[in-house]
Order: structure tokens, then sequence, then C-alpha cells
């Protein structure tokens, strides 16, 4: 059985990388951590078996956590909240402020770019992904 802190952060990651997960993943895992229903309460709304929820939300888990070791985007969040406020400095990247809505945005890019069936061109993939992370990288400096 899961602590409530990793539902926790199963929720967070599902909160930023929802939108590249499939619609079946994200609902099944918005359900069981969010709405705290059970495999068996899903399973029986759905119409398949609890098997069947049970692989759905460990493929869907384990996929945000591959997000997140990828990208960072929960970490980021949380350091940025518990940095202490500073007085504001004259340098301009350290003005800087991570923009979840971007970040978001990109996101949804490359979530669209994943989507496709058969992927022939890896290059607009991996542009997408270079943004996300000079735009991450640009907020550590």
């Amino acid at each position: 059985m899961e602590s409530l802190v990793e539902k926790q952060k199963i929720s967070i990651l599902l909160e930023i990388y929802g939108e590249l997960l499939t619609d079946r993943q994200k609902d099944f895992l918005d359900l069981y951590y969010n709405e705290d229903l059970s495999y068996g309460e899903i399973a029986d709304s759905a119409k398949i078996s609890r098997q069947a929820v049970h692989d759905t939300i460990n493929h869907g888990k384990k996929s945000l956590l591959r997000f997140e070791k990828h990208l960072g985007l929960a970490d980021k969040k949380n350091a940025e909240l518990s940095e202490p406020v500073m007085a504001p400095q004259s340098d301009a990247k350290s003005n800087q402020i991570l923009d979840m809505d971007e970040i978001r945005e990109q996101i949804k890019i490359l979530s669209q770019l994943v989507s496709v069936d058969i992927t022939y061109d890896m290059i607009p993939i991996q542009r997408q992904v270079k943004r996300l992370r000079e735009m991450i990288d640009v907020n550590d400096e």
C-alpha cells in the first residue's frame, strides 16, 4: 500500500505531466489518486477487470516517474516554492521565474508529437524536449 506522501507525489506529477499520458491512464490515475476510488470501483465503472485497472495505473505511474526523472519539473517547482524570498537582483537571468503555464503549453505540444502512432522523424520531439530543458536550465542559473 502506498503512503500518503507517495500518493501526493503522483498527484502532483499527474497535474504536471498528465497531458503526456493516454486518456485512459490519465483518467484512471485521476480517479485513483485524486478521487480516492479503489481499483474495484474504477473497474466497475469502466466495465473492465481490476487487473486491467491495476496495469493501466502502474504503466501511467511509471511513465510519470520517467517524465519527472528526465525533465524534473516537479523538483524545480518544489525548489522554487521552498526557496527563501530574496530582494530582486539586477541580473536578468535571476529575475526569470519558472512559468508553469508556458511549460504546460510546451508539454502539450510534446504530447501531440508523441501521440502520433508511427513517428518517423524524431527531430521535432528532440527540439521540443530541448526547449523544455532550456526553459528549466535558465531558471537554475
